[in-house]
């Protein structure tokens, strides 16, 4: 066809330009709708306390690891909805402007996708003796048991515990490499709290957080526990009987190689996604550039 029509691949171009989008734009949309609705939701506002982030008593009010999974929700719902909004009016009306700014963006994650991508596959035999004695040291220094005795008894302990403890008793790991991990923390009080008089000295301090042994389904509280899970868990924090023997690292990485096919599968189809949506952006360009220099001609 002439310039006063649009080819038949270029049609399909756009169309493919907006059916793309109106997805990004979908998923976006629901995305944004999700962290608004974990934000406001008062089912949710009760978890909020269960996960502080910030200990200090200075800081009034603190953003919990539930408002933070919200936020980060939020922005990348946002994003996406920029993005297909930007694509979709980009093509449908021919909108240069928009279309200039969405190459730009989707232009700027194909470059952050790859650059991360070689980071990790050049630096990915360094990165574990850089990052595992870190955590290990930070585990010493901060983590607090899954119990913390005060005066007043039992008390939930920090954010950072809680989300060991968290990763441990659901991943069914111990530590950052092992248990050995908590030899030497300086902030766990390791008092048994069901030890009494009546009991041998040796069961006054576990060895072992609770989280690294086997407690069954735990819902709301250990004292909700079944007798016989309490005793079994307990011996374990003690003695170390059954006790997980794998480091949550090695648990976490076996557990991604597991699904390292679909994360490569899934993320091959996504940078084609977004390679093809950058270059037909740039031929809907270049198609608008070209009309108008014919009619301005």
């Amino acid at each position: 066809m002439g310039h006063g029509g649009m080819s038949c691949g270029m049609k399909t171009v756009r169309f493919i330009m907006v059916l793309f989008n109106i997805i990004f734009f979908l998923i976006g949309a629901a995305l944004l709708a999700l962290g608004i609705y974990v934000m406001v939701d008062p089912r949710f506002q009760k978890l909020k306390e269960f996960l502080p982030i910030s200990t200090n008593p200075g800081i009034e009010k603190g953003l919990s690891y539930l408002e933070v999974m919200a936020i980060v929700i939020i922005i990348l719902g946002s994003i996406l909805l920029i993005i297909g909004f930007l694509g979709c009016c980009g093509a449908m009306k021919q909108v240069k402007l928009f279309l200039i700014c969405y190459a730009i963006i989707v232009g700027l994650i194909i470059i952050v996708e790859i650059g991360v991508t070689i980071y990790f596959v050049v630096f990915q035999a360094n990165f574990k003796s850089r990052f595992v004695p870190k955590l290990q040291q930070s585990l010493k220094q901060t983590y607090e048991g899954p119990l913390v005795l005060n005066s007043n008894g039992l008390s939930k302990p920090s954010s950072f515990s809680l989300a060991w403890d968290f990763i441990m008793y659901n991943l069914q790991c111990c530590g950052v490499e092992g248990k050995l991990d908590f030899f030497g923390t300086t902030k766990w009080n390791r008092t048994n709290p069901w030890w009494n008089s009546s009991l041998p000295v040796t069961m006054k301090e576990f060895v072992y957080p609770l989280t690294c042994c086997p407690i069954g389904n735990l819902q709301q509280n250990w004292n909700d526990l079944p007798l016989d899970q309490l005793q079994q868990a307990s011996n374990c924090a003690l003695n170390g009987t059954n006790i997980y023997e794998i480091g949550c690292y090695n648990k976490l990485v076996d557990l991604l190689n597991s699904a390292k096919t679909w994360v490569i599968i899934g993320a091959v189809i996504v940078l084609i996604i977004e390679l093809l949506t950058f270059i037909f952006t740039l031929a809907l360009c270049c198609r608008q550039k070209k009309d108008t220099i014919y009619y301005s001609s």
